[in-house]
């Protein structure tokens, strides 16, 4: 088969489908990665095809509709922002995409931009067969406003999705027309699950119990996609000789990092970070990323550095505190690591949540975060007797050779079949 990966937003976005995309072409499939402009040379280094596709997501999280608007208090603006975050560079996205997707069979792709997907292999005849990092779809085990009573949460999902459509239905149908796709009148989710394709989720069951049999096989629960250790050239962030020398040197680390986060104010955490190693007496692995944290390299007590490898360096730290992306909550629990997530926003809470219920971990905003803020998590995760905890969570989790296997298997099932009867595109 011919299949395009289409991701959209940060390397967290992109690393579970470029672990995927390997293993598709392992098994002969042609595989094209569309990745944003910023993340095209490092996603290159996956060995597959790539192209750019779309608007500079780096640009996107530095601005203030993400650092501003996705965190205000007020729910409808958050709202607000969510809908102009899927509409923005809309049109560039489905212009690129289009152009990738010729010939294609499938499309894969992630939940950012999934409307633009949608669109564009309807406009192909292909089907778009979805990966969720999360839950996204409506369901009675986890709601998108936790401050709802239960009894309610299927509704939740029912109500959000229909305010984000009241405030994009507008522009979205004019996407549609640049495209030469008739009036959409239902919302992508709707129009997604009439295609009668699997949406895959990439996460695990264990952290959201029920939900894999409520969805069944129309929404199945694969597991989290990793990169697999038999796929070297995914290990595009080196272990230096320097940061080994450092971990042997001493007690493990804490680890702290918060991907492609933009912080308003490093200073306040950078402060909180040292005040913390101070006062519990750790070592901290402060890994910057898109954050620009910095701290005094010169005091051994810390090891500052832009990426590590997670397989690698995450086993030989005591605690790690992030942001609450999947990938990294998939990261730090697999290394059997009780985990702090300071959320930003989107899906971020919800992970929060859901590993301070199995209690492996707890969750705060990173607007709260102070020196004692800190220094109180942090307590907390070095806590007697819970890494133990952790370490049976991470051995119940689904492996990631399984999990990937699944996804290809689910995908050769769902797309091979109507390979023959599509007809001309």
């Amino acid at each position: 088969m011919k299949i395009v990966l289409s991701c959209n937003g940060s390397r967290g976005d992109v690393q579970p489908a470029m672990a995927l995309g390997s293993a598709l072409a392992h098994r002969n499939h042609e595989v094209t990665l569309a990745v944003p402009p910023n993340l095209e040379s490092w996603a290159a280094d996956s060995g597959l095809a790539t192209q750019p596709c779309g608007i500079d997501t780096d640009e996107l999280l530095g601005s203030d509709l993400v650092t501003r608007d996705l965190k205000s208090s007020n729910p409808v603006k958050r709202l607000r922002a969510v809908s102009e975050i899927t509409l923005r560079g809309g049109s560039r996205l489905q212009h690129d995409l289009h152009a990738v997707g010729q010939g294609a069979d499938v499309i894969i792709g992630g939940s950012a931009g999934q409307e633009r997907i949608l669109n564009v292999a309807e406009s192909l005849g292909i089907p778009y067969v979805p990966l969720h990092y999360c839950p996204m779809r409506k369901n009675s085990v986890i709601s998108p406003l936790p401050w709802l009573p239960p009894s309610i949460t299927a509704h939740s999902w029912t109500l959000i999705e229909r305010i984000l459509w009241h405030t994009s239905a507008s522009t979205e149908n004019e996407l549609r027309r640049e495209l030469g796709l008739g009036r959409a009148k239902t919302p992508a989710a709707s129009r997604i699950a009439g295609q009668g394709v699997p949406e895959l989720q990439a996460y695990d069951p264990l952290l959201f119990p029920g939900l894999g049999d409520e969805w069944g096989r129309s929404r199945p629960l694969v597991g989290f996609l990793e990169y697999l250790p038999s796929r070297p050239k995914l290990q595009s962030d080196l272990t230096h000789r320097s940061l080994v020398d450092w971990l042997d040197a001493g007690p493990a680390p804490l680890y702290v990092g918060f991907g492609s986060m933009k912080i308003g104010d490093p200073s306040i955490i950078e402060h909180a970070i040292v005040a913390t190693a101070e006062r519990l007496g750790l070592r901290v692995l402060l890994v910057t990323g898109g954050s620009h944290l910095s701290v005094d390299s010169a005091d051994d007590r810390f090891f500052v550095t832009p990426t590590i490898d997670h397989k690698t360096v995450l086993p030989r730290c005591t605690a790690a505190v992030h942001h609450g992306g999947a990938g990294s909550t998939a990261a730090s629990l697999r290394a059997g690591l009780p985990t702090g997530i300071c959320w930003f926003g989107a899906d971020q809470p919800m992970w929060g949540r859901q590993l301070t219920r199995l209690g492996v971990g707890v969750s705060t905003p990173i607007s709260r975060i102070d020196s004692d803020k800190l220094t109180s998590l942090v307590s907390a995760l070095i806590e007697p007797g819970r890494r133990a905890a952790v370490r049976v969570t991470a051995t119940s989790m689904i492996k990631p050779e399984c999990a990937v296997a699944s996804a290809i298997a689910i995908i050769e099932e769902t797309v091979s079949p109507q390979l023959p009867n599509r007809g001309t595109r």
